[in-house]
């Protein structure tokens, strides 16, 4: 779908309603009453809070809303051609990061941020974007990686289940490495008695919740530990990206939080947090310093 004209007057009225929608009364009445297409489009805007805009993504210096529609055009255009050319592609994500950054602090919809900014539909996308939301010496994927696999055989040791080590019994030497990892993943929420389902889920299960949820194409948990599968990322009830592994979609699904502004959800904000603080070693505005109960838990696995 195309950048329509009438998008700069949209952002525009928008931005001036902003002080009305931003109140608490008119939002409950507008969750009560608004009509039931808009519910069911919107739920995670409805279930997640959204973080206020900074001072920096306010400013969007150099760009305006007709700048940024032209932007949006070259880059909805480049994801129409059969050979796409990556390096525009990154030039305009680049360029409109900013603008990018105040809409979905504004509110905008996942479906509207995907639509306007194709890029965000693949697991090199979210990965730039965390890296240019937190910068670092370090990318995200490989602070991720080295970060895991220093944990990695303690998440093992504390989460062993059966259909992990019989896998691993009957497994060539050369697979092991990869069982190792899907199997630390999948594990890793147990660590903290949090439900891996809430994160992963298998083919035939719709995720429960709007949350960033990752849908293997299997239906057994010993399966996806064996075989490097396929998977897709969901958000809100849409397919947002194909992976193709369980560590990409992993780190995918995380950096999806920062990339859309969303908080974590209760069931699975200690997974998150220490995937956040001690993996991605990302500190972001307003982090309070880490529960007692939950440094215990993570001191277990160093």
């Amino acid at each position: 779908m195309a950048f329509t004209p009438g998008t700069s007057s949209k952002r525009k009225f928008k931005a001036e309603r902003a002080p009305l929608v931003s109140d608490s009364e008119v939002r409950k009445l507008k969750e009560k009453f608004g009509d039931t297409k808009q519910s069911r489009s919107t739920s995670a805007s409805t279930s997640l809070c959204r973080k206020p805009a900074s001072v920096a993504y306010e400013t969007c210096v150099g760009e305006n809303s007709t700048s940024v529609e032209a932007h949006v055009n070259v880059l909805q255009s480049e994801y129409q051609k059969k050979h796409l050319d990556i390096s525009t592609v990154k030039d305009r994500m680049a360029r409109t990061f900013s603008w990018r950054r105040r809409e979905i602090m504004e509110g905008m919809s996942v479906e509207d941020v995907v639509r306007n900014y194709p890029y965000l539909r693949t697991p090199d996308g979210f990965f730039d974007e965390i890296d240019r939301i937190h910068p670092s010496p370090s990318s995200f994927c490989h602070r991720f990686r080295e970060g895991f696999a220093r944990v990695l055989p303690n998440v093992l040791k504390l989460a062993t289940a059966k259909q992990y080590t019989e896998t691993r019994q009957n497994a060539l030497a050369e697979d092991l490495p990869g069982i190792d990892l899907r199997a630390g993943l999948i594990f890793l929420p147990s660590i903290f008695r949090e439900k891996i389902e809430h994160y992963i889920t298998m083919k035939e299960e719709d995720p429960a919740t709007p949350f960033p949820t990752i849908q293997l194409m299997e239906n057994d948990w010993k399966t996806a530990i064996i075989r490097r599968e396929h998977s897709v990322v969901k958000v809100d009830g849409m397919v947002v990206c194909q992976c193709t592994s369980l560590d990409e979609a992993f780190m995918t699904a995380f950096c999806m939080y920062f990339t859309f502004n969303i908080t974590y959800p209760p069931h699975l904000k200690n997974t998150l947090t220490f995937l956040q603080r001690r993996i991605g070693n990302i500190v972001d505005e307003g982090d309070k310093p880490l529960p007692v109960t939950l440094l215990r838990t993570i001191n277990l696995l160093y």
